[in-house]
């Protein structure tokens, strides 16, 4: 979603927002003022709905702009929970007295159709990248691999620093190969503030040649071959946003303007979200999506917000779920005390503290998730934890009867690259090998390091013909894709694919899987057989 749209959506969800409270305050006032004007106390239970109905609009108005009457709102909750709790019902010349206060908050409101959508400003622009260097061919062929992964890619020769200049690049990588350091350190050392983030594809290895780069700014510094997922990855540590892959969060909350809010905050800084407004839809969400963090209202309809929780978690996948609790009134002294989940937030919901929260909390999760059970060259899961992924996937089609299936993948001719071209070269197209999996699969999918640079994937809810249409797209893919520097270099993989549920054991699913992937390499390599 471009910035533009999210801004849009957000200004129309502000004038929905505006007439609906427009209509929920006139009613909390129309029962304040019948409720007074009685002859007798009103009863619990009228009490309870006015309370619930006041401290919704408390919860939910700070967060749109309307402050005092959120404020307003809350005391007077509190005041009439404090009468419930202990029992007391006002008289009505007690309820007559909360209808100035709650008046002064409605005067605050502006006038219904007031409200309007500004105009769309202009569309923010990808990350931009700006590759300068002598070697034109060798910039391109870098760009058009930088610009699959989302960037926006321009070259430039040391005679056109200038135009680079003017281009205003989000970050500069300067090239050094066919040109003296001396060079471009002067170009760089004169370029007007403000300076892009600096990479530097080095000529010298040299402890040296790295410190100099240092201390002139750089951040980041590559020797060839080439490594794109290498600079894509540092470029997201440098600027993270939408390039990076983003945050997943589940928003459960049954105000539905609220929640849409919510969402649309979280996505103008690059997360992902999906939003539940009936509790009983968590589960599916959950397992379908598969977020790293989830942010529960303490009360929802049918049930508590930890309530919920509970349920969610009696399933092992979300047991360590980050929970985020959106508490609204008593509710947040209560959390307090209790510790339940790992974090709460008090409604009104402040939005930079909800960016705060969420972004730590998930970012946490995510690299604790990752870093267990992780290949250190690849980031894919290891040998060791493959193999206990493929009992519990096996158990579970099995008990469930629903089709998963398995691929092993294999690059072509990996002994060769790394006898001619250096075995930096081969580990590197092993590496891009792992990253168009992970890229190119479903979220519920999983990659697995299996020997040297073969991999194991796991493909649940799938069934042979998908599973191999799948790996296919990205065997053409990834046949296209040039190889760092070595652009004239073909690197393929051939692979077999095969059932998981339909097998004896996990054992004999992979001896299937196996024996399909040796028939791939006699057939010629470079192809993707689920027969024989």
């Amino acid at each position: 979603m471009h910035d533009s749209e999210r801004k849009q959506r957000l200004e129309a969800l502000q004038v929905r927002y505006a007439e609906r409270l427009q209509d929920d305050v006139q009613t909390v006032l129309a029962q304040v003022d019948e409720m007074s004007a009685r002859a007798g106390a009103a009863d619990m239970a009228e009490l309870e709905a006015l309370c619930d109905a006041l401290q919704r609009i408390a919860d939910s108005a700070g967060t749109f702009g309307h402050e005092s009457l959120s404020e307003t709102c809350g005391n007077v909750a509190r005041q009439i929970r404090d009468w419930l709790d202990g029992d007391l019902l006002p008289a009505p010349y007690t309820l007559a007295a909360l209808l100035p206060r709650l008046q002064q908050g409605a005067a605050t409101l502006p006038e219904r159709g007031d409200a309007s959508v500004s105009a769309a400003p202009g569309e923010t622009l990808p990350t931009r990248l700006a590759l300068l260097g002598e070697d034109r061919g060798r910039g391109e062929a870098l760009a058009a691999s930088l610009d699959a992964l989302g960037y926006t890619c321009r070259t430039f020769a040391m005679h056109e620093v200038a135009a680079s200049i003017a281009w205003a690049p989000d970050v500069l990588v300067i090239d050094e190969q066919g040109m003296s350091r001396q060079r471009w350190c002067d170009e760089w050392t004169a370029w007007p503030a403000p300076r892009p983030h600096l990479l530097v594809m080095g000529g010298d290895d040299a402890f040296t040649a790295r410190l100099e780069a240092v201390r002139l700014g750089a951040e980041g510094y590559f020797m060839p071959p080439l490594d794109v997922s290498l600079i894509d990855r540092r470029v997201q540590q440098l600027l993270p946003g939408p390039v990076a892959s983003p945050l997943r969060v589940l928003i459960v909350d049954d105000d539905i303007e609220l929640a849409e809010h919510y969402r649309l905050v979280l996505a103008g800084v690059g997360i992902e979200s999906w939003v539940v407004n009936a509790p009983a839809d968590a589960l599916t969400v959950l397992r379908e999506e598969r977020p790293d963090l989830a942010l529960v209202d303490t009360r929802l309809p049918g049930c508590s917000g930890r309530d919920l929780v509970q349920v969610m978690r009696l399933e092992e996948a979300w047991r360590h779920l980050p929970v985020v609790y959106l508490a609204a009134g008593s509710d947040v002294s209560k959390l307090a005390l209790t510790r339940s989940g790992d974090d709460f937030l008090g409604k009104p919901v402040d939005d930079d503290a909800l960016v705060a929260t969420v972004v730590s909390h998930a970012q946490r999760a995510r690299r604790s998730r990752q870093a267990m059970g992780r290949d250190g060259m690849t980031g894919v899961l290891t040998y060791e934890a493959l193999q206990e992924l493929l009992e519990v996937e096996f158990a579970r089609a099995r008990r469930s009867g629903a089709p998963t299936s398995l691929a092993l993948i294999d690059l072509d001719r990996l002994g060769a690259l790394n006898a001619r071209h250096g075995h930096t070269s081969g580990d590197y197209a092993i590496r891009q090998l792992a990253e168009r999996l992970t890229q190119q699969l479903r979220f519920i999918d999983h990659v697995g390091r299996y020997t040297g640079g073969a991999f194991c994937v796991v493909l649940p809810h799938c069934d042979p013909e998908d599973a191999q249409r799948a790996i296919e797209r990205i065997r053409l893919q990834f046949q296209a894709q040039p190889l760092g520097e070595h652009a004239d270099i073909d690197v393929t993989f051939s692979a077999g694919v095969a059932s998981l549920h339909e097998a004896e054991s996990v054992e004999s699913g992979l001896d299937v899987v196996g024996r399909r992937l040796y028939r791939a390499k006699l057939a010629g390599r470079n192809c993707v057989l689920a027969e024989g």
